[in-house]
């Protein structure tokens, strides 16, 4: 270490990235969202709901991997699909959340268990995270649509599972 001035950070293939540049801005907001659903998901019972939040840590451990690419040497051509296979296996998971739970007619306010209170917490920082990403993904001139859909599906999903838990 010590090679970077202080302030500064790396980004793959790149040196002495200012921890106020955007990519790191975005990054440290979905390493917070992926490190809510991981308090989230230490709280769940159900095995399924807790793999179904790991299985969205990697994707945004993913998504991380391609914001520390973004203006560097490593970022290809390749990268304009980014995050299709990943919208389609979220939609699909709240589709089936959806087949098991009911809408609320009203406001709810979770928390009366643990499950609900990580859950809550953990949909209130995505959310969070999906704001800051669109407005650095507009500043940086990127659409990235597939992974801005994939953050608004997730906080989603934390909603749903909401839902799910409120009566156990």
């Amino acid at each position: 270490m010590g090679k970077n001035p202080i302030g500064s950070t790396d980004l793959i293939g790149l040196s002495g990235v200012r921890k106020s540049d955007p990519r790191i801005r975005l990054n440290g907001a979905i390493d917070e969202a992926s490190s809510s659903l991981s308090l989230a998901k230490s709280m769940l019972k159900d095995e399924a709901d807790r793999a179904l939040l790991t299985n969205c840590q990697i994707d945004l451990s993913n998504l991380m991997g391609f914001v520390a690419r973004i203006g560097t040497p490593r970022m290809g051509e390749e990268d304009l699909s980014f995050f299709a296979q990943e919208l389609a296996q979220i939609e699909q998971s709240k589709k089936d959340l959806e087949a098991i739970v009911s809408y609320p007619r009203q406001f709810i306010h979770p928390g009366f268990n643990q499950e609900t209170g990580g859950l809550d917490l953990a949909r209130s920082i995505v959310r969070r995270a999906e704001r800051e990403a669109t407005e650095i993904l507009d500043d940086l001139n990127l659409e990235l649509a597939n992974a801005r859909q994939y953050l608004n599906r997730l906080s989603s999903i934390c909603y749903l599972l909401i839902l799910k838990n409120l009566d156990e």
